[in-house]
């Protein structure tokens, strides 16, 4: 476990640095790598609760997940690349820091086929690979998402009723569909399409008594 967690500190510092300096060339919004590392941060903590509970491999999801958007600033024309583009960035530093050839393969494996499910490389299936993808969803359908789904109107209360009543059909149609590729991930997506819909409801339902109140 110790070296583990070693071999996993190292991939973290160069992850946090590669955004960190990828970011800097770009200096707007879209291009924030402090989001980008918590976002990383939460989707490797969603990893480990997945891959605990579908027997996998730990380490090499978790590593998978440190790095599965270390090119997230690199791909700006084809973002459905960066997938692959963080698998062929991450295998030398992989070797690099420790992991064999298996564990390396399997690790960018999982990075590049979690975008759009398409590697540019040949390997068998892996349950690790399922659960990084999963965990990316997880996330994003998460608690910080609902921020930025209601920020941009929060202050034009009936733009954002009719954003949210939109969004609110989207998620009921993914509320209705098996769409992540292991139980636990489904089970912890489900939590988080709750989340949201209950949470939409009731700003919808607010906007009802945002009304001057009149006696019978």
């Amino acid at each position: 476990m110790d070296k583990g967690n070693e071999r996993l500190g190292k991939v973290a510092e160069y992850v946090k640095m590669h955004l960190e300096e990828a970011a800097a060339k770009f200096p707007d919004p879209w291009h924030d790598p402090v989001y980008r590392w918590q976002h990383t941060l939460r989707v490797s903590n969603y990893g480990k609760i997945i891959a605990e509970a579908e027997s996998a491999d730990v380490e090499l999801v978790v590593a998978a997940c440190l790095l599965h958007d270390v090119a997230h600033f690199e791909s700006d024309e084809d973002y459905k690349s960066h997938g692959r583009l963080g698998a062929k960035i991450s295998r030398p530093v992989l070797r690099e820091i420790g992991y064999s050839s298996e564990e390396t393969e399997n690790i960018c494996y999982s990075i590049a086929l979690h975008v759009d499910g398409e590697a540019d490389f040949d390997h068998t299936e892996t349950i690790e690979s399922k659960v990084v993808t999963d965990a990316d969803n997880v996330d994003r359908f998460g608690a910080y998402r609902i921020l930025q789904q209601c920020v941009p109107e929060m202050h034009e209360y009936e733009k954002l009723v009719e954003k949210l009543t939109s969004r609110l059909e989207t998620l009921g149609n993914y509320r209705g569909q098996q769409l992540l590729e292991t139980r636990t991930g489904q089970t912890l997506f489900n939590q988080q399409l709750d989340l949201q819909i209950n949470f939409f409801q009731e700003i919808i339902k607010e906007r009802g008594l945002t009304v001057f109140p009149k006696l019978n």
